[in-house]
């Protein structure tokens, strides 16, 4: 049987998405709405993204490729992934 993750394992893994999102678009300089437009989101969606709220797979995958992320690492980060598409 697979292990299924409890609550404080989810908000852990939600707050490292939003944590790397977080770097990623500051290191480049954009604003969440600056980020949001290039993904086609408003500010909100990536707000929420950032602080935990939402975290849908396709929804962080779109940011990820916005800023030329891979979305595997947005979603797990090192060591699972590399940062940049190569």
């Amino acid at each position: 049987m697979g292990q299924t993750l409890n609550k404080m394992d989810t908000q852990k893994a939600r707050e490292g998405i939003g944590a790397r999102l977080r770097e990623a678009r500051t290191d480049r300089g954009l604003t969440q709405a600056e980020l949001g437009k290039l993904a086609g989101f408003d500010q909100a969606v990536v707000k929420n993204v950032e602080d935990g709220v939402l975290w849908h797979p396709s929804v962080v995958s779109e940011l990820a490729v916005a800023m030329g992320l891979t979305p595997v690492w947005i979603q797990w980060g090192e060591p699972f992934a590399d940062r940049r598409v190569e």
